[in-house]
């Protein structure tokens, strides 16, 4: 070991629960990521979104292995990033949520010249094509191609932190 490097044996493993409050202190933009795989529309709300290159432009989205839309997602050609404006809150739990029709009485909006479900009023859709998935932990990370994005950024967007669901303000 070099005095660079530090001694792993000594510190204690971090308890899921620690982990879980730690991370309740960073602040993520909120999303629904939207696919129709199988005829059916599927959808799940997303805090773990990255971007990855410029390069091309890529993006990663993380879902639970346990999810019920992950089959859905790893084998999807194609899904839809949509970052959530504050006015989404409601519609965020709901696809956070089990539940057999996370789309009902939703109105039926997709991505332009697409029929991938969108999310009305978004602040930003990225529209992507699946190019990896990378098993992470109790994960996978659906990597994507951007082909095409639209952006409204008047809108505040959405954040998830401390457990809950808040509106950044502009300064």
């Amino acid at each position: 070991m070099t005095a660079d490097a530090p001694d792993r044996a000594a510190a204690p493993p971090v308890s899921a629960d620690e982990f879980r409050n730690a991370m309740a202190l960073l602040a993520a933009p909120v999303a629904i990521v939207t696919t129709l795989f199988d005829g059916r529309r599927w959808g799940f709300t997303a805090s773990a979104v990255t971007g990855l290159s410029l390069s091309p432009p890529l993006v990663s989205v993380a879902i639970d292995r346990a999810s019920r839309s992950h089959g859905a997602f790893v084998l999807a050609k194609e899904f839809v990033v949509n970052v959530l404006a504050e006015q989404h809150r409601e519609l965020a739990s709901r696809f956070a949520r089990l539940g057999p029709d996370k789309f009902a009485n939703h109105t039926d909006s997709t991505f332009p010249g697409t029929s991938l479900p969108a999310i009305d009023q978004a602040i930003a859709q990225y529209r992507c094509t699946r190019q990896a998935v990378v098993p992470v932990g109790d994960h996978d990370l659906v990597v994507g191609e951007v082909s095409m994005v639209l952006r409204d950024a008047a809108r505040r967007p959405l954040l998830w932190y401390e457990r809950g669901f808040h509106a950044a303000v502009r300064l």
